[in-house]
């Protein structure tokens, strides 16, 4: 039925029975909506699912609405969709060039809210996005100067004000909630982020950014605001004209504007946040961190201010800082940057509180750089001390997968094969949760049938773990003859430098929670 509808409004709009500007905007948002529930985005690509029964005639039906919204874009917009079929689900995909013409309209209509994507998959469009940006009136006012700005893209546009008084300040605000969310995406995509607020008690929505956010968005967004300035600086002081002029025609970078984050120890545990009675504050904080490329309730907690007074703040988990200082090497473009910064600026504050604090913060950040820098295959003529005796250990491989046991309990499974003194074999481990600290703990058994007993399999066994880690593990005699090869969080530490381990085992750590 939904792509029906859509056919039938954008008909209207063809024959002009229905406003050409909110049939997009719906269209937009329907299309993306069903793209976030059954649907992928990439750089170049846009896919939607199309299943049930009636999978083929829907996926039909929504190539028509795509052909027919074609009627109603300019010639650089315009773009081709295919259908393909596989194992039985029918595909809709735009690609290449012709996803990318697509995201341009999607980035202006994609639902959100308070200035954010409400599905994280449309951040990939604001990539793609091409606003246009235009000057309109520039007028005197009792206390400054006023001026008109529309921003625009795809066709879709919204004029803005703008107020030069002892600030440069944009404005827009309306009583369709709706309007100043899509105010809020096309600043967004001029690169200025904006949260919806509402004013007072009244049914009136607005978004509001000034002079330093404003000096942090693209160039054609600071240029017209620039234009701005110099037509008004015989109204403002000169001494302000050249002040905001310098920063526009700069640009802030994004890690301009940083707050001062609180890093210290706790409990010997490593605690860093933000805190602020600021709400707009520590929203800013939360979308730096996603864009930074970090999830919310993965790597950080957010906490807004109690109406009446009370702080907020923003809190980053130690696996946040972690993967913080992963992106700082491994990240791209801004990600790379915003991490990097953020990385820098923590280690600094540590330093000032001091060397414990520093030593501790030191040790997250590294930790997270070297995750996946290594190889298994790496570790050639290790030589490893155990039980009194040198090994020579090659290691030629392994894997890590997550599995269930009988009861329901999330399992993580490390094979490694290697070469112990000429002796090879497969190694395994299951590490599981246990007791009330809900412990990382990792075990295997020795085999019996290895060359030389249990006894010289345990120490082959703990020669390899050592050899990998750095570590050696617990090695328990038991009274039924068997031997059992303990490890740790440090050794789970340790496997996690191995890019065919990495991933497996930071996805077990956050779905059973860390230490």
């Amino acid at each position: 039925m939904e792509p029906a509808l859509e056919l039938i409004m954008l008909d209207k709009a063809l024959r002009g029975e229905f406003d050409r500007e909110k049939a997009l905007l719906i269209f937009g948002e329907m299309y993306a909506t069903a793209v976030a529930g059954d649907g992928s985005v990439g750089p170049r690509s846009v896919i939607l699912t199309v299943g049930g029964e009636l999978g083929g005639g829907a996926a039909l039906l929504r190539l028509a609405t795509l052909h027919l919204l074609n009627e109603h874009l300019p010639d650089e917009l315009k773009f081709d969709a295919q259908i393909y079929v596989k194992n039985g689900k029918y595909y809709i995909a735009a690609t290449g060039g012709d996803a990318v013409r697509f995201m341009r309209l999607l980035a202006v209509s994609a639902p959100s809210a308070d200035g954010g994507y409400l599905s994280a998959k449309f951040n990939e469009f604001v990539k793609e996005a091409r606003v246009e940006v235009r000057l309109g009136d520039v007028r005197p006012t009792e206390s400054g100067i006023a001026a008109d700005l529309i921003i625009s893209e795809a066709g879709i546009a919204v004029k803005y004000n703008v107020y030069l008084q002892n600030d440069i300040r944009l404005q827009f605000q309306s009583t369709d909630r709706s309007r100043v969310e899509l105010a809020a995406r096309l600043l967004k995509l001029a690169g200025v982020g904006a949260e919806v607020k509402r004013k007072g008690g009244r049914d009136v929505w607005y978004i509001e950014a000034t002079t330093d956010k404003l000096a942090a968005g693209r160039e054609e967004l600071r240029k017209a605001l620039a234009e701005i300035v110099k037509t008004a600086r015989k109204s403002v002081s000169e001494e302000k004209a050249k002040r905001w002029l310098e920063k526009l025609e700069k640009g802030l970078t994004p890690t301009e504007g940083w707050p001062r984050y609180h890093v210290g120890l706790k409990d010997s545990a490593l605690e860093v946040r933000f805190s602020s009675t600021d709400p707009v504050s520590i929203e800013d904080e939360a979308r730096r961190f996603r864009n930074m490329g970090l999830e919310e309730d993965k790597h950080f907690s957010v906490k807004m201010p109690e109406e009446g007074g009370g702080k907020g703040y923003v809190y980053i988990f130690k696996e946040g800082l972690a993967y913080a200082a992963w992106l700082s090497v491994h990240g791209e473009g801004e990600q790379r940057e915003l991490a990097a910064e953020f990385v820098r600026r923590i280690l600094q504050r540590a330093k000032e509180e001091g060397k414990k604090v520093y030593k501790k913060a030191l040790e997250v950040v590294e930790e997270g750089k070297a995750r996946g820098s290594l190889r298994l295959a790496d570790v050639r003529g290790a030589e490893v001390e155990v039980g009194g005796r040198r090994y020579v250990v090659n290691v030629l491989g392994g894997e890590a997968k997550l599995e269930e046991s009988w009861s329901g309990k999330r399992l993580l499974r490390i094979k490694i094969s290697a070469e112990v003194d000429g002796v090879r074999r497969e190694y395994e481990m299951i590490y599981g949760r246990y007791g009330a600290g809900n412990r990382a703990v990792g075990f295997a058994y020795a085999r019996a049938d290895a060359p030389g007993g249990r006894e010289a399999d345990a120490e082959r066994f703990a020669a390899v773990i050592k050899a990998l880690t750095g570590k050696e593990p617990r090695v328990r005699r038991m009274k039924n003859g068997k031997i059992k090869i303990e490890c740790y969080g440090g050794h789970l530490r340790g496997f996690m430098l191995y890019t065919e381990l990495a991933k497996a085992i930071a996805r077990w750590l956050e779905e059973t929670g860390r230490q």
